[in-house]
């Protein structure tokens, strides 16, 4: 089973990729980050973030995907974008995985 867990953020997307095996140990697979260009306007990162994610379910199909869930700090205009990031990334999700 490979499980894609996702930190969401809009600059800084983070992921992670694990096998388990039926004995149930964990190999990780993959980690990194997808970053997007802080000079692109905000729809632009959006979708490639999106293009991304679909770049990794794509090579990987991953039987399950966990998103982390947000924790709001005291700036809502950032918390608001990593929340619109958030659910590009669990759209894209069901569409792609079902």
């Amino acid at each position: 089973m490979i499980i894609l867990g996702i930190d969401p953020g809009y600059a800084i997307v983070g992921y992670g990729l694990i096998n388990k095996d039926s004995k149930g140990k964990l190999t990780a697979l993959d980690y990194g980050v997808i970053e997007t260009p802080k000079e692109e306007s905000f729809p632009l990162r959006l979708k490639i973030i999106r293009d991304s994610l679909i770049a990794l379910i794509d090579k990987y199909k991953p039987d399950h995907i966990a998103v982390e869930e947000l924790f709001f700090n005291n700036n809502i205009t950032t918390g608001i974008q990593v929340a619109e990031a958030r659910g590009v990334l669990l759209c894209t999700a069901v569409q792609e995985c079902g």
